[in-house]
């Protein structure tokens, strides 16, 4: 996915820079031509400019992958993978044949290996990434948006295609990451609660249970409960709409 993403952010970039050479950042005005004056800056060969232009949609591809590797390959691959481990936790816990079933201090072990594995993410990303994400997201899906709805008629062919896609990204980024987060809060409390209900439940493994967390995913002090998504999507369609009406 992350791979495919790169490719056509790349593609986008080199078409952008085939209708407009000018076009800010990255090398710009070292293609030698400028559509904004139509003449030739330099007497640089046509062939080195679309060298650049691969040069310059290279650069994009590498700056895209680096954002999506973190998002995609490690935050969002790491909280799937916790939240399928619940599943099998929970898929282990309703088997009530004895050959087949697995002891609760063994099911309670697995728990406590997954909130390793929570805590790790969150030393990772709870401090620069996930803010990053939570942060840059919102703000990129509201400026396309305002600029896709109120510029639509006025933007090139390019752009009609980069900013629906930007948005998608956001979106993309925002929804499922606050999802798979709120979900392993519910997902990991339930099963603590199931455990609970047990028959035949031992001092021991009741004290073990009590004493196991819901795992969370942190920005910071604070952490990602069911809600969060909703409220995120009401703040960039509140925000968009509030600059449309400006």
């Amino acid at each position: 996915m992350t791979n495919a993403m790169c490719i056509i952010i790349t593609l986008m970039r080199i078409r952008r820079l085939q209708k407009n050479s000018c076009s800010p950042p990255y090398l710009g005005y070292g293609f030698g031509y400028c559509t904004s004056c139509g003449g030739e800056m330099t007497s640089a060969w046509p062939g080195i400019k679309v060298v650049a232009m691969f040069l310059d949609g290279y650069y994009v591809a590498v700056v895209a992958f680096k954002g999506f590797f973190m998002l995609f390959d490690v935050t969002l691959v790491a909280t799937g993978g916790i939240l399928d481990y619940l599943d099998v936790l929970a898929t282990l816990s309703l088997q009530t044949t004895l050959p087949s079933r697995i002891q609760l201090t063994t099911r309670i072990q697995i728990y406590r290996c997954l909130q390793v594995l929570e805590k790790e993410l969150n030393h990772f990303g709870s401090t620069q990434v996930i803010p990053s994400i939570l942060i840059m997201a919102p703000i990129v899906q509201i400026f396309c948006t305002f600029v896709l709805i109120k510029l639509f008629r006025t933007l090139p062919s390019e752009g009609i295609m980069t900013y629906p896609y930007l948005i998608l990204i956001a979106v993309t980024a925002c929804m499922v990451f606050e999802t798979f987060a709120a979900q392993l809060l519910t997902k990991s409390a339930k099963q603590c609660g199931d455990w609970k209900m047990e028959k035949n439940l031992s001092k021991v493994n009741r004290k073990a249970i009590i004493s196991l967390q819901p795992m969370r995913i942190k920005m910071g002090n604070n952490f990602i409960d069911r809600s969060t998504a909703l409220v995120t999507q009401d703040f960039c369609i509140t925000q968009t709409v509030s600059l449309l009406l400006m």
